[in-house]
């Protein structure tokens, strides 16, 4: 096997993954991460896993660590209702826009999974791999055809292939690929956990304890759940890992986000300049009139857990020429949240590329044939994806098309 050297920005969930499959079949790999730690910050909610995101992880992780993601995850009811601001049920979301593309037979095709839990599962194995508190904030490309990662303190790193997985805001992307527009989508949300306990669950409404679950009025004013309840929080496999790691992965959470269009929302300087406080007393101000059963699921909110967020979404491109450097995820193809199918998207991005840098490692192909190979194919499922999300965004969300 021919020794290749791959360094990856960003240790988010695509990259973790990609890290993780690598590392497993023996390829050097580093990871670069801004934050300082893995619980340097909120790092996301609940998210939505389908047999495209679980195909990828079943290829990335070790048995054990296979085993331990299933345990922490949820395995709810499938459904995925709509309502209207009085809870009375509108026509069934069209559930095979979110179906996946295959995975391990015996686990459901929907999963809940906390974003958190499953970097700390990625991680696992990849003490040595991950750095901590180091930003990429560009390369150079250098006349043998490898690249310089170039870091925030000064610092650089030699490559053979650099893989963008820093995120929407992406500086590798910004100078690798300056086409590639992000839109704001004309949309905003504010997002918080409830945590899930016998009390709480007694509170929320029944018919909205799914999958996921979204009402919403006229204007586009919508508010979800999501719940989030861990298949087997004593597994041994948990009781064997750090106090935060079991601590975290006994905790049932639900998510629930209040949707609105930036006409009906806050100023963005106020939405985002709000304290949680404020934000969660603004969105029971504007669900008064609403079913009071809605209204009770703001009132569970943990206040800690309350963000304003902004959709956005990049623009697609036309093809570009392989280098040394390539993008995933949301680096690339950051999508509406509409159909939940963005980090499965970011996941598929991690098994296509791994694939075919294992490949390269084999001889079977070039690395710049089996870059050139990724970004083709990801860009037909990835692209179709976003496209489809935006799609949808604009009929339930009712955020703005995606720019041409």
């Amino acid at each position: 096997m021919s020794e290749i050297r791959i360094v990856i920005a960003g240790a988010g969930l695509a990259g973790l993954t990609l890290a993780h499959y690598l590392h497993r079949h023996g390829i050097q790999v580093t990871v670069y991460e801004r934050d300082n730690g893995l619980s340097a910050r909120e790092a996301g909610y609940r998210v939505h896993i389908n047999s495209t995101g679980t195909s990828a992880l079943h290829a990335a992780l070790e048995p054990r660590s296979w085993e331990l993601f299933l345990a922490t995850c949820g395995m709810p009811d499938d459904d995925m209702l709509l309502f209207d601001e009085q809870l009375t049920p509108r026509p069934p979301r069209d559930k095979a826009a979110s179906k996946g593309t295959g995975a391990p037979a015996e686990i459901p095709e929907h999963l809940a999974v906390c974003r958190s839990t499953l970097r700390r599962i990625l991680f696992l194995g990849l003490e040595d791999v991950v750095h901590f508190g180091a930003k990429v904030t560009g390369y150079r490309s250098n006349p043998d055809s490898t690249v310089t990662a170039l870091l925030e303190d000064g610092g650089t790193a030699e490559a053979d292939l650099l893989v963008a997985a820093d995120g929407i805001n992406s500086a590798v992307r910004a100078q690798r690929l300056p086409q590639v527009r992000v839109a704001d989508l004309g949309a905003r949300s504010i997002a918080a956990k409830i945590p899930l306990t016998a009390e709480t669950k007694a509170k929320l409404p029944a018919q909205l304890y799914n999958a996921f679950s979204m009402a919403y009025d006229g204007d586009f004013t919508g508010l979800t759940l999501g719940p989030l309840d861990r298949t087997d929080p004593h597994s041994p496999l948990i009781t064997r890992q750090d106090p935060e790691f079991r601590q975290e992965a006994r905790e049932n959470y639900a998510l629930s986000i209040f949707n609105s269009t930036v006409e009906h929302m806050l100023p963005d300087a106020e939405l985002f300049g709000a304290g949680p406080d404020e934000l969660k007393a603004y969105v029971l101000r504007r669900l008064a009139t609403w079913h009071p059963a809605l209204v009770g699921i703001v009132r569970l909110w943990d206040t800690a857990t309350v963000q304003a967020l902004a959709v956005r979404s990049c623009v697609p491109v036309a093809t570009w020429e392989p280098s040394a450097v390539t993008v995933m995820g949301d680096a690339i193809h950051a999508m509406s949240p509409a159909l939940g199918i963005g980090a499965n998207t970011a996941l598929r991005d991690a098994h296509v590329l791994g694939s075919r840098l294992l490949a390269a490692a084999h001889g079977d192909t070039t690395l710049l044939g089996g870059t050139a190979a990724y970004e083709e194919s990801m860009r037909e499922y990835a692209y179709r994806a976003l496209r489809k999300s935006a799609f949808v965004g604009q009929q339930v969300i009712g955020h703005l098309p995606l720019p041409e």
